[in-house]
């Protein structure tokens, strides 16, 4: 049989005053201990306030503000780590792909493990309903939206947008461009992609079903990075369909 853990006898304010007397660097070598301990106040009377007692508090919540700021940054360098890692996986799946329909599957199929997300689409501005300047073959991630859509999502200046919560404030043309599945989706990414040779207007959008994944004060670098990446494996197949 397992013997019963025998609960310690809590220590009493004699012994943690001989403990400290005998100990004299313990708040030295432990200053964390110190941002929890209550300062004594002292009645200097004749309406006397003791600074010292204020500046000591003052300090605490000075400690406990930076600790918070501490531990976000944290948080958002693993966040930066994270994406930087799904970026350049990202990056290497599209320079292997040899052929448009290769490229077209790791856009709208591959990303979706990578980045772990529930929804990527590829949206291009087109004239017609069904465009079919992309082989017979059908893409569920790829979907066709009315010209004037990528600059009314984006802005005419911006190549990446990320949202927040898409159920109170959706971007223009968020209907068209997670076409079925745009109940589901609570927050997402969209990325201009802009080719040198092609004269064809596209987002490449990203979406999830939990609000806050994406974000305004999230960094966009290594996004616009992945953007100009597909943009140019992108242009390089089709300008030879001369679309």
């Amino acid at each position: 049989m397992t013997a019963m853990a025998t609960k310690l006898p809590e220590l009493t304010a004699e012994e943690v005053r001989e403990f400290l007397k005998s100990h004299p660097d313990f708040f030295k070598n432990n200053l964390d201990v110190v941002a929890e301990l209550t300062p004594p106040e002292r009645d200097l009377g004749n309406g006397i306030l003791d600074f010292q007692h204020y500046m000591l508090k003052n300090l605490q919540q000075d400690s406990k503000e930076l600790k918070s700021r501490y531990d976000l940054l944290v948080d958002f360098c693993r966040d930066n780590m994270s994406v930087q890692m799904q970026v350049h996986h990202a990056v290497m799946r599209l320079i292997r792909a040899r052929s448009l329909e290769q490229l077209l599957e790791a856009l709208t199929l591959d990303l979706v493990n990578l980045f772990n997300v529930d929804v990527v689409r590829m949206a291009l501005e087109s004239e017609v309903q069904h465009d079919t300047s992309y082989g017979e073959q059908a893409y569920s991630g790829i979907v066709f939206i009315e010209p004037g859509t990528v600059d009314a999502a984006l802005g005419k200046r911006k190549n990446v947008l990320l949202v927040e919560d898409c159920g109170t404030k959706a971007p223009p043309g968020f209907d068209a461009i997670f076409a079925d599945c745009a109940d589901m989706i609570r927050s997402c990414a969209l990325l201009r992609l802009q080719m040198e040779t092609v004269d064809r207007n596209i987002i490449l959008a990203f979406g999830v079903r939990h609000k806050d994944r994406f974000h305004p004060g999230q960094g966009i670098e290594l996004l616009h990075f992945l953007a100009q990446v597909v943009a140019h494996q992108l242009d390089s197949y089709l300008k030879d369909l001369a679309i």
